[in-house]
């Protein structure tokens, strides 16, 4: 089964659970290069984008743990993922070994997208497991979009995605709350000039501004406040 066939027989699937509605989802089929940030409520969010998005060819980076699972590895490598290692910080040389790791992912994601690939990755980099978005002090969405946009020049289109209703949803690290069908929303924008003009903060405050933007749902009217 090739990938475009999977993400529509996975769509038909979810979409007898949830009630999904798309917005804003031309702007990653513009012919551009584009890279997709999304938040991440739920552990399903990943397959619903791809099951959505079937007519897109993004890449995703993924962790390496679901490469060694069968169904999401196999899905995985249809997609051309970009594996992301496992490297717990436990002692000063992994905490090494694990900054040069992220240093050749942020290399890796630049160069995916100067190659004129599409490529979607959680700035979270993990699942959220309280009410809010929360980034932190990660680095790979700053560094990549510094290293892209901080110049001027505009050679990707940086596209946020909010997706709305799958928290406390079985697939969710809150507390479930039961429901017979799930109405999701799924928001794409152009954040683009947005991002840029972000990246001109530190990382902690170019995080907060994402984290503004996924927990509010009037989008950059509360991330300009």
């Amino acid at each position: 089964m090739n990938r475009r066939r999977l993400s529509i027989f996975v769509r038909w699937l979810l979409r007898l659970h949830y009630a999904i509605q798309i917005e804003g989802k031309e702007l990653m089929l513009d012919n551009k290069v584009h890279l997709l940030l999304p938040n991440h409520p739920a552990f399903i969010e990943p397959p619903m984008l791809f099951a959505e998005c079937y007519d897109s060819r993004m890449r995703p980076m993924a962790d390496e743990a679901y490469f060694h699972k069968p169904l999401a590895g196999y899905a995985l490598r249809l997609t051309n993922a970009i594996v992301v290692p496992d490297l717990p910080a436990t002692s000063a040389s992994q905490r090494e070994q694990q900054a040069a790791v992220a240093r050749n992912l942020t290399n890796t994601a630049v160069q995916t997208l100067r190659q004129g690939n599409d490529l979607v990755f959680y700035p979270s980099g993990h699942i959220k497991r309280s009410e809010l978005e929360q980034i932190g002090n990660r680095r790979l969405a700053y560094e990549v979009c510094s290293e892209l946009l901080a110049n001027g020049e505009r050679p990707i289109r940086v596209i946020m995605l909010r997706t709305t209703g799958l928290d406390h949803s079985y697939t969710s690290r809150l507390k479930w709350h039961p429901a017979l069908r799930r109405h999701v929303t799924m928001h794409f924008e152009d954040m683009t000039e947005q991002i840029a003009e972000w990246t001109r903060l530190d990382r902690r405050a170019f995080n907060e501004q994402l984290e503004h933007w996924y927990n509010n749902n009037f989008g950059t009217q509360f991330a300009k406040g």
